[in-house]
Protein backbone atom coordinates (compact mmCIF):
# COMPACT_ATOMS: atom_id res chain seq x y z
CA UNK A 1 0.00 0.00 0.00
CA UNK A 2 2.55 2.45 0.85
CA UNK A 3 4.93 1.38 -2.08
CA UNK A 4 1.53 2.13 -4.39
CA UNK A 5 0.99 5.32 -2.46
CA UNK A 6 4.30 6.87 -3.13
CA UNK A 7 4.07 5.96 -6.30
CA UNK A 8 0.98 7.76 -7.22
CA UNK A 9 2.42 11.03 -5.12
CA UNK A 10 5.36 10.69 -7.71
CA UNK A 11 3.70 10.45 -10.80
CA UNK A 12 1.34 13.32 -9.82
CA UNK A 13 4.50 15.65 -9.20
CA UNK A 14 5.45 14.33 -12.46
CA UNK A 15 2.62 15.81 -14.17
CA UNK A 16 2.24 18.85 -12.15
CA UNK A 17 6.03 19.84 -12.83
CA UNK A 18 5.05 19.06 -16.64
CA UNK A 19 1.61 21.17 -16.49
CA UNK A 20 3.58 24.55 -14.78
CA UNK A 21 6.22 24.72 -17.41
CA UNK A 22 6.05 25.65 -21.33
CA UNK A 23 8.28 25.07 -23.97
CA UNK A 24 9.69 28.67 -25.64
CA UNK A 25 10.36 28.73 -29.38
CA UNK A 26 14.07 27.91 -28.57
CA UNK A 27 12.96 24.64 -26.78
CA UNK A 28 14.12 25.95 -23.37
CA UNK A 29 11.41 25.41 -20.68
CA UNK A 30 10.56 27.66 -18.11
CA UNK A 31 8.07 28.23 -15.24
CA UNK A 32 4.89 29.55 -16.99
CA UNK A 33 1.88 30.33 -15.35
CA UNK A 34 3.58 33.41 -13.66
CA UNK A 35 4.89 34.45 -16.81
CA UNK A 36 1.82 34.07 -18.68
CA UNK A 37 -0.63 35.68 -15.82
CA UNK A 38 2.15 38.95 -16.58
CA UNK A 39 2.24 38.55 -20.34
CA UNK A 40 -1.48 38.20 -20.52
CA UNK A 41 -3.62 38.56 -17.47
CA UNK A 42 -4.13 41.85 -16.92
CA UNK A 43 -4.14 42.85 -20.81
CA UNK A 44 -6.86 40.20 -21.27
CA UNK A 45 -8.69 39.60 -18.55
CA UNK A 46 -12.00 40.15 -19.18
CA UNK A 47 -11.88 37.68 -22.07
CA UNK A 48 -10.43 34.60 -20.35
CA UNK A 49 -13.60 32.82 -21.05
CA UNK A 50 -13.10 33.18 -24.76
CA UNK A 51 -9.43 33.12 -24.50
CA UNK A 52 -10.50 29.05 -23.17
CA UNK A 53 -12.21 28.27 -26.00
CA UNK A 54 -9.43 29.03 -28.41
CA UNK A 55 -7.15 27.17 -26.35
CA UNK A 56 -9.82 23.93 -26.22
CA UNK A 57 -10.54 24.14 -22.38
CA UNK A 58 -13.30 22.47 -22.15
CA UNK A 59 -16.66 24.18 -21.58
CA UNK A 60 -17.58 22.89 -18.32
CA UNK A 61 -14.19 23.44 -16.51
CA UNK A 62 -14.32 26.82 -17.73
CA UNK A 63 -18.20 27.24 -16.47
CA UNK A 64 -16.63 25.97 -13.03
CA UNK A 65 -14.28 28.94 -13.24
CA UNK A 66 -16.70 31.18 -14.04
CA UNK A 67 -18.77 30.50 -11.26
CA UNK A 68 -16.22 29.89 -9.09
CA UNK A 69 -15.03 33.61 -9.90
CA UNK A 70 -18.05 35.52 -10.83
CA UNK A 71 -16.57 38.90 -11.50
CA UNK A 72 -13.09 38.65 -10.32
CA UNK A 73 -11.66 38.85 -14.21
CA UNK A 74 -7.54 38.14 -13.16
CA UNK A 75 -8.60 34.80 -10.60
CA UNK A 76 -10.54 33.78 -13.83
CA UNK A 77 -7.82 34.02 -15.66
CA UNK A 78 -5.22 32.52 -13.68
CA UNK A 79 -7.07 29.37 -12.95
CA UNK A 80 -8.44 29.25 -17.37
CA UNK A 81 -4.75 29.39 -17.92
CA UNK A 82 -4.01 26.49 -14.98
CA UNK A 83 -6.61 24.75 -16.39
CA UNK A 84 -5.26 25.04 -19.75
CA UNK A 85 -1.49 23.67 -18.76
CA UNK A 86 -3.25 20.71 -16.92
CA UNK A 87 -4.73 19.15 -19.95
CA UNK A 88 -2.27 20.83 -22.71
CA UNK A 89 0.18 18.17 -23.68
CA UNK A 90 2.44 20.69 -25.43
CA UNK A 91 1.86 24.03 -24.16
CA UNK A 92 3.88 26.84 -26.37
CA UNK A 93 3.58 30.42 -26.30
CA UNK A 94 2.99 30.44 -30.14
CA UNK A 95 -1.24 28.52 -29.07
CA UNK A 96 -1.62 31.54 -26.84
CA UNK A 97 -0.23 33.69 -29.50
CA UNK A 98 -2.80 31.96 -32.00
CA UNK A 99 -5.60 32.25 -29.49
CA UNK A 100 -5.14 35.71 -28.89
CA UNK A 101 -5.16 36.60 -32.63
CA UNK A 102 -8.37 34.54 -32.45
CA UNK A 103 -10.28 36.99 -30.11
CA UNK A 104 -9.05 40.37 -31.29
CA UNK A 105 -5.96 40.81 -29.55
CA UNK A 106 -3.64 40.88 -32.09
CA UNK A 107 -1.15 43.40 -30.45
CA UNK A 108 -0.76 41.34 -27.38
CA UNK A 109 -0.09 37.95 -30.05
CA UNK A 110 2.78 40.27 -31.46
CA UNK A 111 3.57 41.56 -28.20
CA UNK A 112 3.92 37.78 -27.42
CA UNK A 113 5.37 36.86 -30.25
CA UNK A 114 8.24 39.95 -30.00
CA UNK A 115 9.23 38.87 -26.50
CA UNK A 116 9.02 35.33 -26.54
CA UNK A 117 9.06 33.95 -29.57
CA UNK A 118 12.02 35.96 -31.24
Amino acid sequence: YKDTLIKIISECGKEFEKASRVLNGDGAEVPVLKTLMSSVGDKCAPDWYRLGLELDVPVGDLDIIQSDCLGRCLEGMQKMLRKWLEICVNPTWKQIMIALQSINKSSLAKSIDQEHLQ
